[in-house]
C-alpha cells in the first residue's frame, strides 16, 4: 500500500510536521487545563458526589468512543486536516459550556447540563483531534516514515495533555474557573487559526472507498494488532487510575512524582526510539517492548519501597510508548485504498474499550484482592500481548516471527 510521496527529512526539513503538532497541542492543552479543575468546580459549586462527578468526568471517553466511526470516514472523505480543524472547532465549544455553566441566569440543572455537553463535546473533538491529525501527518510522511509520524504526533498528543494537566492547577489557583474557560477556548482557536493557514494534505489514496469503509469488512486485518495495543494499554488504565492510590495505600509519599515518571518513560522512548518504529515487521519490536512495559508493572507489584515502584512506573511508560505507532503501521498497510482512516478509528477503538475497561477491572480486582492486584493484571496482559507478537504470523510473508 502506498499513501503518499514524501519523505519524513523533506517533510521534517521544512516544518511540515510541526505545524500540525502544534495545532494538536493548543487542541489537547485546552482539554488538560479542565482535568483538575473540573473535579472540584463540581464537588464546590454543585455539591456533586464522588459517583456523579465520575460519570461526569467519563462521559467524555464514551464521547470520543462513539466518534471513532464518524472522525475516521471523515478522515478519508474530507482529509486529515478538515478533521482536525473539525476536532479543533469542538474542543473550543467545549470551553465554551464551560464558561456558560457560570452564568448566573441559568438554573443549577441546566449549569451542570452545560458541563455535560462541554464534556460531550471534548470527547468528540478528541477523537476528530488524534484521527485528523495522525492522517494528515502519516499524508505527509509517506509510507516509508508514516511510524515515527505517528510517533511525533503522539509525543504532541500526550506533552499537551500532560502541560496542560499542570497549567490548568495554577490557573485554577490563582486565576479561577472562569479565566480558565477562556484559555480554554482561546487554544483551540488559536490551533485553528494556525490550520487554517496551512495547504490542504495530499490525499491518502487516489480512488476507491472515499466514504471510508465499514467497520466489518476492517476487523480481520485490524483484530490482532488492535487486541495487542489493548492488552498493552491494560498497564495505562493501571498506572493512571491505581499508582497514586496504590503510593497511599502504603504510606508511601511521591505518587505524584512517580505518576509524572510514566510520562516522562512515554516521552524518552518517543523521543529515542521514533526512527527505529518503520520496519517490515513490527513483531519482534512489539514484543521486547511489551516485556520492558511487564517488567516495569512487576516493579511496581514487588516494590518493597516508593523508589522501586517510581522505576517501575518509569519501564511501563517506555515500554508502552513505542505500541501505538508500530501496531499502526500494519493496519494502515493492510487498509483497502481510501480507507487509512476508517482503519485507525478501528484500532483507536481497541485502546478505548481497554482504557476504560482496565480501569473498572483494576477497581473491582483492587477492592478484592488489595491494591497491589492491579499491576499483576496489567503485567500478565503486557506478557500476553507480548506472546501473541510471537505466534502470529507476518502479514507481508505469511510466517511466524
Amino acid at each position: 500500500m502506498h499513501y503518499g510521496p514524501g519523505m519524513i527529512d523533506r517533510v521534517t526539513a521544512r516544518g511540515g510536521l510541526l505545524p500540525i503538532m502544534l495545532a494538536m497541542t493548543s487542541g489537547m492543552l485546552a482539554m488538560g487545563v479542565a482535568l483538575p479543575a473540573l473535579p472540584l468546580e463540581l464537588q464546590s459549586r454543585f455539591a456533586c458526589g464522588t459517583t456523579v462527578i465520575g460519570l461526569v468526568m467519563g462521559i467524555q471517553a464514551a464521547a470520543t468512543l462513539l466518534s471513532r466511526p464518524w472522525a475516521g470516514r471523515m478522515a478519508d472523505r474530507r482529509g486529515g486536516r478538515d478533521t482536525l480543524l473539525c476536532g479543533l472547532l469542538c474542543t473550543a465549544c467545549s470551553g465554551l459550556a464551560y464558561s456558560l455553566a457560570l452564568a448566573p441566569l441559568l438554573s443549577p440543572a441546566m449549569q451542570q447540563a452545560m458541563i455535560v455537553a462541554g464534556r460531550l463535546a471534548m470527547g468528540l473533538g478528541e477523537g476528530l483531534m488524534v484521527t485528523g491529525g495522525g492522517i494528515w501527518a502519516v499524508s505527509l510522511a509517506g509510507s516509508e516514515k508514516a511510524g515515527a509520524a505517528m510517533s511525533w504526533i503522539g509525543l504532541a498528543i500526550f506533552a499537551g495533555l500532560g502541560v496542560g494537566t499542570a497549567l490548568g492547577d495554577v490557573i485554577e489557583i490563582h486565576a479561577g474557573f472562569a479565566r480558565l474557560c477562556l484559555v480554554a477556548i482561546a487554544l483551540p482557536v488559536a490551533g485553528m487559526g494556525l490550520t487554517l493557514l496551512l495547504p490542504a494534505p495530499p490525499r491518502l489514496h487516489g480512488g476507491g472507498h472515499e466514504g471510508g469503509m465499514r467497520w466489518k469488512h476492517l476487523i480481520g486485518h485490524t483484530w490482532a494488532w488492535g487486541v495487542t495495543l489493548a492488552l498493552s494499554a491494560v498497564g495505562f488504565a493501571a498506572i493512571s487510575s491505581f499508582l497514586v492510590i496504590f503510593y497511599a495505600a502504603k504510606d508511601w509519599h511521591g505518587g505524584g512524582w512517580a505518576l509524572g515518571l510514566f510520562g516522562a518513560g512515554h516521552v524518552i522512548a518517543r523521543l529515542v526510539g521514533s526512527a527505529h518504529v518503520d520496519r517490515d515487521d513490527v513483531r519482534p519490536m512489539v514484543a521486547a517492548i511489551m516485556l520492558v512495559e511487564a517488567l516495569g508493572l512487576i516493579l511496581i507489584w514487588l516494590a518493597p519501597g516508593p523508589a522501586w515502584a517510581a522505576a517501575g512506573s518509569f519501564l511501563t511508560g517506555f515500554g508502552f510508548s513505542l505500541t501505538y505507532p508500530l501496531l499502526a503501521l500494519p493496519v494502515l498497510r493492510q487498509a483497502p485504498p481510501g480507507a487509512a482512516g476508517s482503519a485507525i478509528g478501528l484500532f483507536d477503538v481497541f485502546f478505548d474499550i481497554a482504557a476504560g475497561s482496565g480501569a473498572v477491572m483494576s477497581g473491582v480486582l483492587a477492592g478484592v484482592a488489595g491494591p497491589r492486584s492491579p499491576f499483576v493484571l496489567a503485567m500478565l496482559s503486557a506478557v500476553a500481548g507480548s506472546m501473541l507478537m510471537l505466534v502470529i504470523r507476518n502479514p507481508d510473508t505469511g510466517r511466524a516471527p
